[in-house]
């Protein structure tokens, strides 16, 4: 039995994919509170006031924002992919936030109940991905 390569259309293949666009988008994020945590720091002299509540807020409005207006973060299109509505439409702000809103219960004991989602049902979608009503898939481009 061959073994699955990145870049197919098979599920590990997409799997890793999904994997390798968390992790990018998550340090792109990262970075960025980082240096907005740095320059305000520079320029107030003391920490962001958000704390605790910045990180989470930060992370829904980035995948919200990209997804919604591009179908796409930054993460995903440099591993090759894209957000679909069920009708192959583009996805819609709508979807994007109901999809990653739902990144609470995918993200789950380090994403094992998104990447079990994933795995375990039809369509290669995650928790969030069934309620929005959205799938990530390869982009032609």
């Amino acid at each position: 039995m061959e073994r699955p390569r990145l870049g197919t259309d098979t599920n590990a293949g997409l799997l890793l994919r999904r994997g390798g666009a968390l992790v990018a988008d998550a340090l792109l994020v990262a970075t960025l509170l980082g240096l907005a945590e740095l320059a305000f720091r520079l320029l107030v002299g003391s920490p962001l006031p958000a704390g605790r509540w910045l990180l989470p807020v930060a992370y829904l409005g980035y995948y919200v924002a990209f997804e919604g207006a591009f179908g796409r973060t930054p993460g995903k299109r440099l591993l090759g992919l894209v957000v679909r509505e069920r009708d192959g439409s583009p996805c819609g702000l709508r979807a994007a936030f109901v999809r990653n809103l739902l990144r609470v219960v995918d993200g789950a004991v380090f994403y094992l109940v998104g990447t079990a989602a994933v795995v375990l049902t039809d369509g290669d979608r995650r928790v969030g991905d069934h309620v929005a009503g959205t799938r990530v898939v390869r982009s032609e481009d």
